[in-house]
């Protein structure tokens, strides 16, 4: 029987405190803790019939707004508003969307706010109002939008490129519809 030598005693001692130190190195199993993206908004789109008036008046709508919160608790709110007055040349398109939150005391409802071209110029505050109150044809899905009004201005940190443009209306859906999102995404980390 032989004895080992110093040298192979050494290699061995090496090798083995290189594998201990490996082993400390390698990423060690994490508990998954459950995170939740929490989805709100609206979308939809259709024809209303606006309130007011002598004669019927229509718009042509589409509208997505959504605020997304991550989990480390930013908010990411993404949407688009298109508006289009029948038989006026009125043509509103949103340029930017920065708010989607429910309607207080409602929950078939969200106000959407940002800012908004009028006929592809312009930049000019925008609030709306969009309604899911009922079925796709139930005529009860609403909707109402302002643009450059006070209540559109309120909250906007920066100015309309012109006062000389003021628009209100409002009407429920006679064809189309539009629905409320909800979507709480679970995912593992």
């Amino acid at each position: 029987m032989s004895t080992p030598d110093r040298t192979s005693f050494a290699r061995r001692r090496v090798l083995a405190a290189g594998l201990g130190a490996a082993a400390l190195a390698l990423p060690r199993p994490r508990v998954a803790l459950a995170r939740t993206i929490l989805q709100r908004g609206m979308s939809g789109g259709g024809l209303v019939q606006l309130d007011g008036g002598d004669a019927p008046r229509l718009a042509n709508f589409g509208l997505f707004a959504s605020a997304v919160q991550l989990p480390e608790g930013t908010t990411l709110v993404l949407g688009s508003v298109q508006w289009l007055e029948a038989g006026t040349g009125l043509e509103l398109q949103s340029t930017e969307v920065v708010q989607c939150r429910p309607v207080q005391d409602r929950g078939d409802a969200a106000e959407i706010r940002g800012r908004m071209q009028v006929n592809g110029k312009g930049d000019y505050p925008f609030v709306a109002r969009a309604i899911d109150g009922g079925r796709p044809g139930s005529a009860l899905d609403r909707i109402e939008l302002e643009v450059n009004t006070p209540a559109a201005r309120e909250g906007s940190e920066s100015t309309p490129s012109a006062d000389d443009f003021v628009y209100q209306a409002a009407g429920n859906l006679v064809g189309g519809d539009i629905q409320w999102i909800i979507a709480d995404i679970a995912l593992a980390s």
